[in-house]
């Protein structure tokens, strides 16, 4: 019993030992290496739907009439426009109100170049894009530290001096009169002007819509995009742990004017048109509350706010000033009843609907074990 009785003792701390013995480096908890296993089937699945989504997009021209492809036209540049500012307030937490002058900045300095210099027309696009995102990169400098409603209110203030200073360059903008436009050369084998029709330039409209969400989703799944978001959280925790929190805010603003600008010169060479309602505040207002409208948890969520805007807008055009009601209206439903928008609803339909199947799927294996039993006996 002695012997026994220490031969047991001897091995119940060893064992101990084994159980409580250091993991390798390279080896995760089991838990921790399921929860990586789920997220990155689903990130799978999420690009396979994104990539459906975006090849099936692409025979919107054989599927809605004319009209409708404008209006989807229309959906697609604010989307963008709302997607820079959902980008933004998603991963920094920073509400902007002046994504409007770069979306304007980039637009009139594409015309710009394009009447007043030789360059290819591929290249007169670079440099008005460029303009926009320049003047992104200059504004995120001078306001990045600013917190809460004081960046939100310096961006604004910038983007009004923005329109000011626009309507006081009558020869370049044309003032309130508006600024028309007639771009030359080829772009991607087609003269450039043939992208006024909606029809020539959906697929390009649409494929920069799809890229551009695409590679926002990726950027906030990476290092840095992770990174960005636990500054948000807890910027002072992430300080005193030895990480940088102005310049990834400044890159992640500039990325965000990338993408206002590119709105604004896909605007520019779809309508031949620029006026100064692009550098106004209202047009970031618009966007903002398209992008709470789809919801601003996921990149395809202020482009899915933006074709449910243009939609009920063009379904209340009789109504005159009404359909500002009827936004303001919805607004509100989705800000009170689903924060997360439209994307919001539809995950909790989905999860429903799978939470359903299975439920019947557990029913129908126990009937028929039930059935299976009674057979047997």
């Amino acid at each position: 019993m002695t012997a026994a009785n220490d031969v047991s003792g001897a091995a119940g701390p060893q064992d101990s030992r084994s159980q409580h013995a250091p993991r390798s480096p390279g080896i995760l908890p089991d838990g921790v290496a399921a929860t990586m296993r789920r997220a990155r089937r689903a990130a799978r699945w999420q690009a396979l739907g994104w990539l459906a989504l975006a090849v099936a997009g692409l025979g919107a021209p054989w599927v809605i009439s004319l009209y409708q492809l404008h209006l989807a036209q229309q959906a697609v540049v604010l989307g963008l426009l709302a997607l820079s500012i959902g980008w933004l307030l998603r991963q920094t937490g920073q509400l902007s109100f002046g994504h409007a002058a770069f979306y304007g900045i980039a637009g009139y300095g594409t015309a710009y170049v394009a009447q007043h210099t030789a360059l290819p027309i591929g290249l007169t696009l670079v440099v008005g894009i460029g303009l926009g995102t320049l003047a992104a990169l200059v504004v995120g400098l001078l306001t990045i530290r600013a917190p809460g409603i004081a960046f939100a209110m310096l961006t604004l203030a910038i983007g009004m001096l923005v329109w000011v200073a626009g309507g006081q360059m009558h020869s370049v903008t044309r003032g309130a009169d508006g600024l028309n436009v007639q771009l030359e050369g080829t772009l991607l084998g087609k003269d450039v002007m043939l992208y006024g029709n909606p029809v020539e330039a959906w697929p390009v409209v649409w494929g920069v819509l799809m890229l551009t969400v695409a590679v926002l989703w990726f950027l906030s799944r990476c290092t840095w995009g992770r990174r960005l978001a636990s500054i948000r959280d807890n910027e002072e925790r992430m300080r005193f742990s030895g990480y940088a929190t102005y310049w990834p805010r400044v890159a992640a603003f500039a990325a965000s004017g990338l993408v206002a600008s590119i709105a604004g010169t896909l605007n520019l060479v779809t309508t031949s048109f620029m006026s100064l309602t692009a550098l106004y505040w209202s047009t970031s207002g618009l966007a903002l509350i398209v992008a709470v409208i789809g919801g601003v948890r996921s990149v395809l969520g202020p482009p899915l706010g933006a074709v449910l805007f243009v939609l009920l807008q063009n379904y209340l055009a009789g109504s005159g000033d009404h359909y500002q009601a009827v936004i303001g209206t919805v607004l509100i439903a989705v800000v009170l009843l689903a924060p997360g928008g439209c994307t919001e609803i539809l995950e909790r339909v989905g999860k429903a609907a799978a939470s359903l199947l299975r439920r019947e799927s557990r029913t129908s294996d126990s009937s028929s074990n039930r059935g299976g039993s009674r057979a047997a006996t």
